[in-house]
């Protein structure tokens, strides 16, 4: 039992919520172009490609090039849980409830800007940077608890119960079942980043190089009560910075066709605990004990890196006003630095279609489908050891559906409207609890469930 909870409250400590995107953290959606075509990896129309396609910037419009937009996301997620008690430990009582979380992100910013300085030497030279949000992305409120902390505070009354982390209280001591529950975590990772791109070949080709650098900051908050007027409260944040490396390279092999590659080094990022406060009415401080005798304390550091990570594209003008597109994104999580998390997972990708069409001369309509394989194993949903992450914010598949519109006026500025659908597919769950004899305590199972609408808008400028 001593281990399921050094396992339980680490993955409470360690939990991602990133949005949307096949990565634990890194969020696909930055821009509200993004939205309206969700296939911009070899885009090279706008300055939201500094993050899509850096090396097509120079095959934009001389001079600035700037792009502002924001997203606000209404967010739908769901715990469907059964408690079933075990023979193997004291009496919990069997309960049937349906875990929610509404909580909208209204906020959620990124501004690109381009400079393309025309052509310096054999080729054109373009620099560009950003500043937003690159992972994370948002915060999340379950008023009446999930199915990770229904394990873990179920777990904790059994540990109380048998005498575990209860110095000074007697064996056999119940605080009661759990009248209420809450659960919040946010999570974002302020980017800024800067690089340069130059053509070659008679423009035919393009590299480019730069980096990011990240802030993240998270947090998480936990309450409870129980039947026998105890109660537990546990508050933390968590931050780190980190510089991810990009390089990219565009290639076009005739009129009309671009063929686009961008890949994103491992970005390691080492957070460290800031306790704000950790509460308990048992006495003997149980919840101070058990932390302080697992290490986990003010100061603690551990690593959750952004994996390595690629991006294909190809975009065709089949005529003056229609274009097609198509994107793969693959990150290879399970070759990253993420405290353990990375055995739970393998390659996550993702690929999408698009296309934009003018209907008139200022009037550009875009629309695209996305899925996701997060390469989330089974493991994940069903361990112990990550009950807290994957109920939270389960890392589910998804499919999206975008649809927009773009419109220029004639004095450069350009202004786009667009919505995104995601649909998450369900999963199942179970989580056993066991004591030292492999008897099972409880059980705790049931079902995932997510969906997100995003409402982008965004301005363009160039001069």
């Amino acid at each position: 039992m001593k281990r399921i909870f050094l396992l339980l409250f680490t993955a409470l400590l360690l939990l991602p919520v990133g949005l949307f995107g096949g990565s634990l953290d890194y969020l696909t959606n930055q821009s509200a172009r993004w939205l309206m075509t969700p296939t911009r990896n070899a885009a090279t129309d706008a300055a939201d490609i500094v993050n899509y396609n850096p090396a097509g910037t120079v095959f934009l419009p001389l001079g600035w090039n700037i792009d502002i937009s924001n997203q606000t996301l209404f967010k739908w997620y769901g715990n469907d849980t059964t408690l079933t008690p075990g023979g193997g430990g004291p009496f919990l009582t069997g309960s049937d409830k349906s875990l929610k979380q509404d909580l909208p992100t209204w906020y959620l910013p990124n501004i690109y800007f381009a400079y393309n300085l025309g052509r310096t030497g054999p080729g054109k030279l373009a620099l560009y940077g950003q500043l937003g949000i690159t992972a994370g992305g948002g915060n999340l409120k379950y008023e009446d608890g999930t199915a990770g902390t229904t394990f873990a505070l179920n777990g904790l009354r059994a540990a109380i119960m048998g005498g575990r982390f209860a110095p000074g209280l007697p064996i056999g001591m119940d605080i009661g079942a759990i009248t209420s529950q809450s659960f919040e975590a946010s999570s974002v990772y302020y980017g800024i980043a800067v690089g340069g791109a130059y053509s070659l070949l008679d423009d035919m080709a393009s590299v480019s190089l730069g980096g990011r650098l990240l802030m993240p900051r998270r947090s998480f908050s936990l309450e409870s009560s129980f039947a026998n007027d105890k109660s537990f409260s546990a508050e933390f944040e968590y931050n780190a910075y980190g510089f991810t490396p990009i390089i990219g390279f565009d290639v076009k092999p005739t009129d009309g066709l671009t063929l686009a590659f961008r890949y994103e080094f491992e970005t390691a990022l080492k957070f460290e605990y800031e306790e704000k406060s950790v509460n308990d009415s048992y006495g003997g401080g149980i919840t101070r004990a058990f932390l302080t005798s697992q290490g986990l304390t003010d100061g603690k550091k551990f690593n959750q890196n952004l994996p390595h990570s690629f991006f294909l594209g190809a975009e065709y003008d089949v005529t003056n006003d229609f274009t097609v597109s198509l994107a793969g994104n693959i990150y290879l999580l399970s070759s990253a630095s993420m405290n353990g998390t990375e055995d739970y997972f393998g390659t996550g990708y993702e690929i999408g279609l698009g296309a934009t069409y003018k209907i008139v001369k200022d009037v550009k309509l875009g629309f695209g489908v996305f899925y996701t394989e997060t390469g989330a194993k089974d493991s994940y949903f069903n361990s112990s050891s990550t009950a807290l992450n994957a109920s939270g914010n389960p890392t589910l598949d998804s499919i999206a559906f975008g649809l927009g519109g773009t419109y220029s006026f004639t004095s450069g500025f350009d202004a786009t409207l667009s919505f995104l659908y995601c649909h998450y597919l369900p999963v199942d769950y179970s989580i056993t609890a066991y004591n030292t004899n492999n008897q099972p305590i409880y059980t705790v199972d049931g079902t995932y469930k997510k969906d997100v609408l995003e409402i982008g808008i965004g301005v363009g400028y160039k001069y």
